[in-house]
């Protein structure tokens, strides 16, 4: 999805509609201008399009700790190749989950940064007004020299925020001690997610961090707001090929975009004019006092991919839990990232949802990383032995 002049890009779809930019998009100029080696290209849902990492045209991403489970998406295979170690880092695009789910099912860490921080100047558009790009890697601190890399202004996307603080990072900065909060949601998690989830609790708690309770009754309102946003925004996007060419769609993401079309002007107007004041009521009540907040990022474990057939109605129920805790944030346009946990019952990762403030991202970090000096889960990796792949 992240152009390279030349290059083909499939966009996870129809071979139909890969295309050979003639630019190359700024993330990876950024990148190449550090002399970091591109590797290659990763699967992905189609057209970022689904939480699973399933695809019908270039197959389903493998989990790397259990090739017959999901390994979440969008960017499936950017967490994927992390946790099997097969490159140090990746990109990733986050419209409602996209980083943070696959980072959280592969046992790796993601960041979401906040909407407006990092260009989006040559990456196909999922969602115009929540799309963000941000890094996947090992640890925070690999996420932190990765997200350096990437940020800043950038000319060619007039949504980047030109006055944002600058980010700077270096490995020997001194942690400090943050004000947490343990965000209570209408919305549980499996028992072993909040098992996990308490655990990492007590690690923040005995690093000296003060871990306090807090609430805000309207996540549920703004799940409903941010699939307006989304569904509007993708059908808008789709609309000529949808109508030209559906078959090119695979049945899920075509059924998705769809239902777009029907959603009114005066709909979509609402959920948009509503975006700031929820963020700025979100700030003020949730976070208050606290420097960030965490929550599950996912709330069950990875599920076995029969489990989750995008195109089962029986299994929808299964797909939104999948984004309950992290699509809000997309919507409010906060930083947001995912850390390793611990693991469930099945032996599957857990991720730890850490979120801060507009354009907090170094706080929303150093959280990450003085939980990951305590803990040894992201140093975790799966063992690829005999696997079928």
């Amino acid at each position: 999805m992240f152009y390279r002049a030349g290059e083909p890009v499939t966009f996870g779809a129809h071979p139909a509609r890969s295309m050979r930019p003639t630019f190359t998009a700024t993330v990876k100029a950024r990148l190449d201008d550090l002399l970091a080696p591109d590797l290659g290209g990763l699967n992905m849902s189609e057209y970022a399009a689904g939480p699973t990492g399933a695809n019908p045209h270039h197959g389903r991403c493998a989990n790397p700790w259990a090739v017959d489970r999901l390994s979440g998406g969008s960017s499936s295979g950017s967490a994927a190749a992390v946790a099997a170690r097969m490159v140090f880092g990746s990109l990733g695009s986050d419209t409602g989950g996209s980083i943070r789910i696959p980072a959280a099912f592969c046992g790796v860490t993601g960041l979401k940064p906040t909407f407006g921080r990092v260009s989006r100047h040559g990456a196909m558009p999922r969602v115009w007004s929540q799309d963000s790009v941000g890094p996947i890697a090992r640890s925070a601190d690999d996420c932190a020299i990765l997200f350096a890399a990437i940020t800043g202004p950038d000319g060619m996307d007039p949504l980047v925020v030109a006055g944002a603080p600058a980010f700077a990072w270096s490995r020997d900065t001194p942690g400090r001690l943050a004000r947490v909060g343990v965000l209570e949601t209408s919305e549980r998690a499996d028992p072993d997610v909040e098992r996990c989830v308490d655990s990492a609790i007590n690690d923040l708690r005995r690093l000296g961090h003060h871990v306090g309770i807090a609430r805000w009754p309207k996540m549920p309102e703004v799940l409903t707001l941010a699939e307006v946003v989304h569904k509007a925004e993708a059908s808008a996007i789709h609309d000529g090929w949808l109508r030209d060419r559906p078959r090119e769609y695979g049945d899920f993401v075509r059924e998705r975009f769809e239902e777009g079309l029907a959603i009114s002007a005066v709909r979509y107007l609402q959920a948009q004019a509503l975006r700031l004041p929820m963020a700025q009521d979100f700030v003020i009540n949730a976070l208050g006092d606290f420097d960030v907040l965490i929550l599950p990022t996912v709330g069950c474990q990875a599920p076995r991919a029969s489990e989750a057939d995008e195109d089962s109605s029986a299994s929808r129920q299964v797909l939104r839990k999948l984004t309950q805790f992290t699509r809000p944030f997309s919507y409010l346009g906060l930083p947001a990232l995912s850390v390793p946990c611990g693991f469930g019952d099945t032996r599957m990762p857990v991720g730890l949802q850490i979120v801060g403030r507009p354009f907090a991202e170094s706080t929303v970090l150093m959280v990450g990383r003085s939980y990951q000096q305590e803990t040894d889960w992201h140093r975790q990796c799966p063992s690829l032995t005999g696997m079928d792949l």
